[in-house]
């Protein structure tokens, strides 16, 4: 879905891409990270089992050789995974505000698996994370989680810039 707020339409001039608000967009990476590491928590206040870090570590942990590859594939797995650890909480307040967060960065996040080792790294630290929860180590998972948000923002935003930078130097007719 494409969020009208990224185009500006001016009339009977057509329309172009929104400059991209990148203080607005760490806010919401911030906003993230806080209710992602307060669901970490939240689990970590809960007896096991908890059925949802099942279901993760099922797709996450497992042997390198069939790790998902196709970048679309890998933005839908990924957006579940951060979804998953808000769902396991069963604050479903918590669910809906990480889901509007993640509906207004969604245009950005895709861009982070275009670079294949994002998509191994992303395996790694989703893995490690969901052990880490597993040993009853949330803090440990927390600053993990906190500095894979982090790496993916900076990643996000490398890209985009430079991607924006490409196509003005194309002079495409949507940039400007």
């Amino acid at each position: 879905m494409f969020r009208a707020d990224y185009l500006e339409v001016g009339f009977r001039r057509g329309w172009k891409v929104s400059d991209i608000d990148f203080d607005q967009l760490d806010q919401l990476y911030d906003l993230r990270i806080v209710l992602e590491t307060a669901s970490l928590e939240k689990i970590g206040g809960s007896a096991p089992p908890h059925p949802e870090i099942e279901a993760l570590k099922a797709v996450w942990c497992v042997e390198p050789d069939a790790r998902e590859s196709d970048p679309a594939t890998m933005f839908g797995m990924d957006e579940n995974f951060h979804r998953g650890l808000v769902r396991a909480t069963g604050n479903a307040e918590m669910l809906r505000v990480n889901n509007e967060v993640t509906e207004r960065i969604r245009i950005v996040r895709r861009l982070d698996f275009l670079k294949p080792h994002r998509t191994s790294a992303t395996y790694d630290e989703h893995s490690t994370m969901l052990n880490f929860i597993d040993r009853g180590k949330y803090g440990e998972a927390a600053m993990l989680l906190k500095a894979h948000i982090t790496q993916s923002k900076l990643e996000v935003r490398k890209i985009t810039v430079s991607m924006l930078k490409e196509a003005r130097e194309r002079k495409l007719p949507f940039v400007s």
